[in-house]
This record gives C-alpha cells, sequence and structure tokens, in this order.
C-alpha cells in the first residue's frame, strides 16, 4: 500500500532493463503521490464519511458467541469420540478446556474490576517468569543441554503467548448500550417477550439462596425475570435455571449492556 515493495523491486532490476531510469522515475512518481495524496487526504476522507471507529466491546461480543458455538461443536465431538475407557477426570479436563475460553471472552464484559481469567492471566504470568528464570539460571550452570533448555524456554514461551488476554473496557463511555445485531435466523430471538421485571433485584437468586455472592456476571431470563450468574461463575446459575425451565433467550442485565442470548441456537440479538 505504501510502495515499499515496489520500490524494492525496480531497484534490483538488472541493469540492461529496457526503459529501468523510466520504470524507476514512474515508481518513485506513484509512490510519492500515494503517500502524500492518499496518506494526507485519508483522515479527512474519512471523517467526512462519518465512519465510527471499531468498538471494542461489539468486536468482543461477537468474538464470545463464537468461541461458544466452536466450544459447542468441541464438546460434540469428544461425546462421539469418546469409547468409555476413558478416565472421568480427564474427560472432565476436556469438557472444562473446551468453554474455558469462552468463557474468558464472555468476563471481559460487564462491570467486574478482575474476573477470573484475568486473575488466572496475571498470577500464571508471575509463575512463568519464575520458571523461566529458574531456566535461565540452569542454562548458566552448564549443567543441561542446549537442546532441553531451547524446548523448555520454548515451551513457556508458547504458554505466554497463549494467556488470554484481558481487555479492559469502561462501558459508561459508550453513549449507547451494548447490543447485539439482531438475529432474524433465530425464532426464540424474534418472538422473545420484552425482559420480565427482575425476581430479585440484588443479584444471582440461586446464589443469594445459598448465601453467596461470588457471582462475575449477571443475565435475566426474559420470560420469567429469574437472575441468574453466568457460566464463568462457580455456581452457573443461568444455565442451570434454562436447563430446569427451558426459557431459551436470556439478557444481560449488567450495566451498558442489552445483548441477549438464545440458548437453543446459541446466536445473539
Amino acid at each position: 500500500m505504501r510502495g515499499v515493495v515496489t520500490l524494492a523491486a525496480v531497484f534490483v532490476l538488472p541493469a540492461g532493463t529496457p526503459q529501468r531510469e523510466a520504470l524507476i522515475l514512474i515508481t518513485l512518481v506513484v509512490t510519492a503521490g500515494t503517500l502524500l495524496v492518499q496518506g494526507s487526504t485519508l483522515p479527512w476522507f474519512v471523517h467526512r464519511l462519518g465512519l465510527a471507529g471499531p468498538d471494542p466491546a461489539e468486536d468482543t461480543l461477537a468474538e464470545a458467541a463464537l468461541y461458544q458455538r466452536a466450544a459447542r461443536q468441541g464438546l460434540v465431538e469428544l461425546d462421539r469420540s469418546l469409547t468409555g475407557s476413558e478416565p472421568p477426570e480427564v474427560v472432565e479436563r476436556l469438557r472444562r478446556r473446551g468453554l474455558d475460553r469462552a468463557d474468558a471472552v464472555w468476563e471481559r464484559l460487564g462491570a467486574t474490576s478482575e474476573t477470573p481469567s484475568a486473575i488466572y492471566a496475571r498470577l500464571r504470568g508471575q509463575m512463568i517468569d519464575a520458571e523461566r528464570a529458574e531456566v535461565l539460571r540452569a542454562r548458566d550452570s552448564g549443567t543441561v543441554p542446549d537442546e532441553v533448555l531451547r524446548s523448555v524456554l520454548g515451551a513457556l514461551d508458547v504458554e505466554e503467548t497463549v494467556l488470554d488476554r484481558v481487555v479492559e473496557m469502561n462501558t459508561a463511555e459508550r453513549a449507547d448500550e451494548l447490543t447485539a445485531a439482531r438475529a432474524d435466523a433465530c425464532e426464540h430471538l424474534r418472538k422473545a417477550p420484552a425482559p420480565a421485571r427482575p425476581r430479585d433485584p440484588n443479584g444471582c437468586v440461586g446464589c443469594l439462596e445459598v448465601g453467596r455472592r461470588d457471582w462475575v456476571h449477571l443475565r435475566l431470563c426474559v420470560s420469567c425475570g429469574y437472575v441468574g450468574c453466568c457460566d464463568s461463575s462457580p455456581l452457573r446459575h443461568s444455565t442451570g435455571h434454562y436447563a430446569e425451565e427451558h426459557h431459551p433467550v436470556i439478557r444481560s442485565i449488567e450495566p451498558g449492556e442489552a445483548w441477549r442470548w438464545c440458548y437453543v441456537d446459541e446466536v445473539l440479538g
């Protein structure tokens, strides 16, 4: 776009190339014109069109929904692949790992200052720093083969890069509530009633009944007004309510959010 490859290509043309000087001149003129004309007028052009920049919250919402659908398909494949001889703890670990990534993205939404995934990423990052320091001490001692050192350091580097990043979002800065695009293909979202009045405005109904307040985010059943905690919360009452009552649509009642989710079709709306 900025002509770097074009300039590099034209200057490696052999000296005997016909019209080489003209080709170089044309390249310089086009590159300079691109930088000066396009580069200097692009901000003005975007401003005149009134184009809005990307909303990190909307992107996170779409990312979470996609992770959720992908995780569900992974669980379907897991159930298909099981033979019955696998250790139960391994199967449970696979199930949780399939949903952990989606849950971590959902946690970026809402008003919680530090989510469980953020705490995990912070503490695991500190652990990796300590582990790497120990490996480097082993390297300095000269007692470990270089191939082993490279393998261990590489594994630590990979884990560090895939730690779920937590996006800090201030929903109070958004002028409008965070909503999702209409999902016209989902009958449940189209026919969902207006959100019912929350049964308990103080928090998750199920958690409050057992004397707990350690939920992460809150969801509202639009059919009956049940307030439940999200899947990142320890007790996952919102999903449990769906399993018992089969009310398909929930709505986020976190500050600044108005998106809905259909449990049946697993789409936003």
